[in-house]
Formats: C-alpha cells, sequence, structure tokens
C-alpha cells in the first residue's frame, strides 16, 4: 500500500453532486466464476471483521488476567489487520463510503438525545465544584 497516501487519491463528491459516493476509481478485474483479487479480499475482510467479534466476546470473558493480555494483544492485530484489507479494498476502489444526509444525522441525533434524557441524572463533583466524574450509563 502506499505509505504516502493512507487513502489513496480518492474522489469526494458533496452537496450538489448527483453521487455522494465516496471512492477510488475502480480497479478492473476479470468478471467470470474464477476467484478473483477482489473476492479474495472481500473473503479476507469478512474473515477478520468475524475474527475480531469473536475475540472482543473472548476477551470479555476471559478471567485469567495473561489469557486476557494476550486475547487483547491478538485482537488488535487482528483489527490492524482488517482495516489494512479495508484499506488496500479502498485504494483500489473496491470498497466506497455514502455519506450520510445531515438532515438523516439531525435525526439520529434527537433520537439520542431523547434516550439521554430517559436515564436518571446524577450530579457529577464537576456540577458542585470539584473534579468531573462521567456518568455511569
Amino acid at each position: 500500500m502506499n505509505s504516502q497516501r493512507p487513502y489513496g487519491g480518492y474522489q469526494q463528491r458533496f452537496e450538489g453532486s448527483t453521487d455522494p459516493t465516496i471512492k477510488n476509481p475502480s480497479t478492473q478485474v476479470p468478471q467470470n466464476v474464477q476467484f478473483n483479487d477482489r473476492d479474495r479480499l472481500n473473503d479476507m475482510l469478512a474473515t477478520e471483521k468475524w475474527l475480531t467479534d469473536g475475540f472482543n466476546v473472548f476477551a470479555r470473558e476471559a478471567s485469567h488476567q495473561a489469557l486476557h493480555s494476550d486475547i487483547m494483544h491478538i485482537l488488535n492485530e487482528t483489527h490492524r489487520a482488517a482495516r489494512d484489507v479495508f484499506n488496500l479494498m479502498f485504494e483500489k476502489g473496491w470498497y466506497s463510503l455514502h455519506p450520510e444526509q445531515p438532515t438523516q444525522i439531525a435525526k439520529e441525533y434527537q433520537k439520542f438525545q431523547g434516550y439521554e434524557s430517559q436515564l436518571p441524572r446524577q450530579r457529577t463533583t464537576y456540577e458542585s465544584g470539584g473534579m468531573y466524574q462521567p456518568r455511569d450509563y
């Protein structure tokens, strides 16, 4: 991968465009029944995602500290591998991003503001003049 441009020379289209997709020009692969590079990377990314999901559960439930540390190390390596595959796919134009519309973002924000108002309010020491203590949700 190109270390100078971690996201390749991607093209970004904004407001007023008919296609707001963020992606690179796609690298062409043969369209046949044979497994090609794009198929392999898709499979690798799906596998890395599946592995990180499993290692997240394992790390959360490991009762032995040394085992937990080992699994956290493996989990971090797996996340890095998934990110590397994603970056390669994005660079080749095989993974695109679709920005959300500002109205949808505002709608989701309002929804979560409503959830927050349903949580019990806990007074923090920051509010009473002391240091800030985060709320337990």
